[in-house]
């Protein structure tokens, strides 16, 4: 056995393959792809053969390396084999091919059809979701015109409450007024009670007043009565101590004219003072009798 290295330098192969007598054309032997593009690999050959026949297989193509005439039919039927396998492998190729365009357009129909399945599902979910939506935004008008009801009919009923509590309010303060006006006039009607008994306790007090007033007018009337009648009873000894003195100057014509001018001067002064005394009652008696009289006219207006 001895080492060989294999080598192709087509850059555009996909894959390199070395087959011959050495391994009864098997293709078992990949060469392996360098960084610069080429294929090479080291194989060990056996050394007991006289001429080695080898084929090398660039992408499904035969290439012949070497070869003898002993061997033509031997390579005429093996590139026939590789023909017809790379056929197959073309046929199979078109084959998954066609079965992977189908199955991508099967899987296109499928994601189409899924897509479309999709699409109006969420149209429908869509059409379910703005149902919802209207039913929700119905539901809700109908809960705020509800709402917005009740708050009206609670503004009606607050506004009548405020209206009867006004209504109340004022019938109180009308009640309150009148009942005041009621006291008020109870309390001014006592009040006028109470000052008519005390002009008619003051009425009956100056009446009583008056009444004494009068009494003690009329007692002073009296009195004055009395004077007078002292007076007339002064002026009557007097005519009368006139007389006894002239009837005594005309039995006594002894005495001396001294003691009788003196007696007849005595008799002068008192007649004077009586006549004073009299003038001056009468004023007073006058005087008094004017009072009574303004006072009754006062009384009675």
């Amino acid at each position: 056995m001895f080492d060989y290295q294999f080598e192709w330098k087509n850059s555009g192969a996909g894959k390199v393959f070395v087959t011959g007598s050495f391994d009864n054309w098997q293709q078992i032997n990949e060469l392996e792809k360098q960084p610069d593009g080429t294929f090479m690999k080291v194989i060990q050959l056996p050394t007991n053969e006289k001429k080695l026949f080898t084929n090398m297989l660039l992408m499904n193509e035969a290439i012949v390396a070497a070869g003898t005439e002993d061997n033509t039919d031997k390579l005429k039927k093996e590139e026939e084999r590789i023909r017809k396998q790379k056929e197959e492998e073309e046929r199979i190729k078109k084959q998954k091919e066609e079965e992977e365009r189908l199955k991508r357009e099967e899987e296109e129909r499928i994601k189409k059809q899924k897509e479309e399945e999709e699409r109006l599902k969420r149209e429908e979910e869509e059409r379910i979701r703005k149902q919802k939506e209207e039913e929700e935004r119905i539901k809700k008008q109908k809960e705020e015109e509800e709402r917005l009801k009740r708050e009206e009919e609670e503004k009606i009923r607050k506004q009548k409450e405020e209206e009867e509590r006004i209504k109340k309010q004022k019938e109180e303060e009308e009640r309150i007024r009148k009942q005041k006006e009621e006291e008020e006039r109870i309390k001014k009607q006592k009040e006028e009670e109470e000052r008519l008994k005390r002009e008619e306790e003051e009425k009956i007090k100056k009446q009583k007043e008056e009444e004494e007033k009068i009494k003690k007018q009329k007692e002073e009337q009296e009195k004055l009565k009395k004077q007078l009648e002292d007076v007339k009873n002064a002026l009557r000894e007097d005519d009368e101590l006139r007389e006894r003195t002239n009837a005594k100057s005309k039995s006594k014509q002894t005495k001396g004219n001294k003691a009788l001018k003196e007696e007849l001067q005595f008799n002068e002064n008192a007649t004077k003072y009586a006549f004073y005394g009299l003038a001056v009652l009468g004023i007073a008696v006058a005087l008094v009798y004017m009072l009574f009289l303004y006072n009754n006219n006062k009384q009675n207006n």
